[in-house]
């Protein structure tokens, strides 16, 4: 079990549509993204906190693409992760957005995953499509859609940190 006091210690500072970004040290493909892809990260997600509904306004939770988009506790993905975790919260200029970003987001559970263009997202590039998502690519479209101006076709995990619309990250395990 990973040791979780940093998550702990600043869960309350994260909002809806911050990004998680992972960096598995167990999954081949997991490794296959990093290496191709020339980055430490293979994976995206996006923070969804749910402050109105009483015991859960204190939790943490994530939507990610893993088969199709769904919704879980951060801290229980966190437990027994097998890797690096980082938080890069969106800069404030950005607060106006975040009922946009979730609203989208929410809506978006139980898309399916878009294994064909993840592949091909490997050796170039594809556009944004939100009828299948691999993980950056909803992230990405979640910001759009908030209204965060993104130029470019869909990211790897990889390219999410060279966006300029986050604070310093912070790493989580």
């Amino acid at each position: 079990m990973n040791d979780l006091t940093t998550y702990k210690q600043i869960r309350h500072c994260m909002k809806t549509g911050d990004c998680i970004q992972w960096q598995s040290k167990r999954a081949l493909i997991g490794w296959l993204i990093k290496v191709l892809s020339h980055s430490k990260f293979n994976h995206s997600s996006l923070v969804i906190a749910l402050r109105e509904y009483g015991n859960l306004k204190d939790r943490r939770f994530i939507l990610e693409a893993v088969g199709e988009i769904e919704l879980r506790l951060l801290s229980k993905r966190l437990e027994n992760y097998v890797g690096h975790v980082w938080w890069y919260p969106l800069k404030d200029e950005y607060d106006e957005c975040r009922d946009k970003i979730g609203e989208w987001a929410l809506l978006k559970i139980g898309v399916a995953y878009d294994y064909t263009s993840i592949w091909k997202q490997i050796t170039g590039r594809v556009s944004a499509d939100a009828k299948k998502l691999f993980c950056s690519e909803f992230c990405f479209l979640g910001w759009k859609f908030g209204g965060i101006r993104l130029k470019g076709k869909a990211p790897r995990p990889g390219d999410i940190p060279k966006y300029d619309i986050f604070k310093k990250p912070v790493q989580l395990i």
